[in-house]
């Protein structure tokens, strides 16, 4: 048998290596740093999440450590993964800097002052950034040394796109432990704190459910203010139209989900600042849960798209079951959308235990077809391999989850005075059916690009 044969039979067999994005990187692409930049402020707003949850809270020398730590990593990372160098680790401090803003007045003991106000906006705010920017700098003199040939190895696009959808996993759950605990209702007002300005809350305030209620509404401050960066970025440096408009749709979702979880607080537009003027919204409550782990998928779908593998040379392979696999794979995603409403009502209101139990049983048999058929039928999709692969497991871990939040809650219906490990379980059981929700949206969406539909006739041809 000829050479020539040989190799082709069995280069049907080895794994697709894709040409990645061609296109040459632009210094004025700021893509990466502003990637890095926000990957370090989610770390640090939830290692400070974490740290200062109610409890045995860490001491504020150590939490201290934790952020410089974190913010010296930030700036490794950007000089090391990027060609800009130490000035790659400024840029990331800088916009981690201006992030943190968002919180930085609520470190304060009271804002309401015009005296300190004006101290804040004038004296502290200016030496935070510069400070966080300092920091991050020392972290890529570093981080450069690591790659002395200036290498570039993050790609603008895909990366920060990927950290806006990481942003908006960490909002989800902050939502989650808010829903555990009962913690809905526990600041009165919106869009104020307790008659303050959302962003000069004190911390010091921040005790039991206000504190989970408020660190969920300033996550979604950055979350929506990274979408709008996001929608921006993508309309300046993004060719294809579709893209675009993914973006901006994504903005006006995240506007939509602000809004409804303060209405979800006061049932109406009102400054009032007393419950006895509000009328809080139950139906609101789980919409907004359902909405955000859609918003959630798209962000995902938005990073697969702009990641360099999609955009790359690979090419479709035909195959004749590649209709089936789309239909299923997009069966799965309308399928998990009525399981995770599902879910939000179970939460809030009780009551459809068996209904959801029901549902699950046909989540997990699609699940395993489609998960099974994408790793088992492509040796030579890599993509599609570890998607399917990555379907199976986080499918598998959901319905433990499930059964494991069932016991917990003795029933599945919402508890009065839920306990801390309650929360966590139901949280880590919500946040696992979101992962599965973007996991199965980008199956499908990687179906589409790789798997391409033939008929038996052309494919004998």
């Amino acid at each position: 048998m000829p050479v020539t044969s040989t190799l082709s039979k069995n280069s049907d067999h080895l794994p697709v290596r894709p040409v990645l994005d061609p296109r040459p990187y632009s210094r004025k692409d700021a893509g990466d740093v502003l990637a890095v930049g926000l990957a370090t402020t989610v770390l640090m707003w939830s290692a400070g999440y974490i740290f200062r949850m109610p409890g045995d809270r860490v001491p504020a020398p150590l939490i201290l450590v934790a952020m410089v730590v974190i913010l010296i990593g930030g700036g490794f990372t950007a000089a090391w993964r990027t060609r800009r160098g130490p000035i790659g680790g400024l840029w990331s401090g800088l916009i981690t800097g201006a992030l943190n803003l968002l919180v930085l007045g609520s470190l304060g003991r009271d804002l309401t002052t015009d005296q300190r106000i004006v101290a804040y906006e004038f004296v502290w705010a200016p030496i935070s950034v510069i400070s966080t920017g300092l920091l991050a700098w020392l972290g890529g003199f570093f981080g450069a040394k690591f790659n002395p040939d200036r290498r570039q190895y993050l790609h603008p696009e895909g990366s920060f796109t990927l950290s806006t959808a990481l942003a908006t996993l960490i909002l989800i759950m902050a939502g989650g432990m808010v829903t555990g605990l009962n913690a809905g209702l526990s600041v009165p007002d919106w869009p104020d704190s307790f008659k303050f300005g959302m962003f000069f809350f004190p911390i010091s305030h921040m005790t039991g459910g206000v504190f989970f209620e408020h660190t969920h509404r300033l996550l979604g401050t950055l979350v929506g203010m990274a979408t709008l960066i996001q929608a921006v970025y993508l309309f300046r440096h993004e060719r294809r139209r579709w893209v675009k408009w993914t973006a901006f749709t994504a903005l006006i979702m995240v506007i939509v989900q602000g809004l409804m979880g303060g209405l979800r607080v006061t049932g109406h537009f009102t400054f009032a600042e007393t419950r006895l003027h509000m009328d809080p919204s139950t139906t609101l409550a789980i919409v907004h849960g359902a909405f955000g782990q859609v918003f959630f998928a798209v962000l995902v779908f938005l990073a697969a798209v702009c990641s360099p593998s999609w955009t790359s040379n690979i090419q479709p392979k035909p195959r004749l079951s590649a209709h089936i696999g789309r239909g299923i794979a997009w069966a799965l995603v309308g399928v998990l959308l009525v399981q995770l409403t599902l879910g939000a009502i179970l939460r809030h209101i009780g009551g459809v235990l068996l209904l959801h139990i029901s549902v699950a049983v046909i989540v997990l048999l699609l699940a395993l077809f489609s998960g099974g058929r994408a790793w088992g039928l492509n040796p030579d999709q890599l993509i599609l391999k570890r998607i399917g692969l990555a379907l199976l497991c986080v499918v598998a871990l959901q319905v433990l989850l499930g059964v494991c939040a069932v016991i917990a809650l003795g029933g599945g219906g919402p508890l009065q005075h839920p306990d801390m490990a309650q929360a966590v379980i139901t949280t880590a059981h919500q946040t696992t059916g979101a992962i599965l929700l973007a996991i199965a949206v980008l199956l499908a969406a990687w179906t589409v690009r790789l798997e391409s539909p033939v008929s038996l006739r052309a494919l004998d041809a």
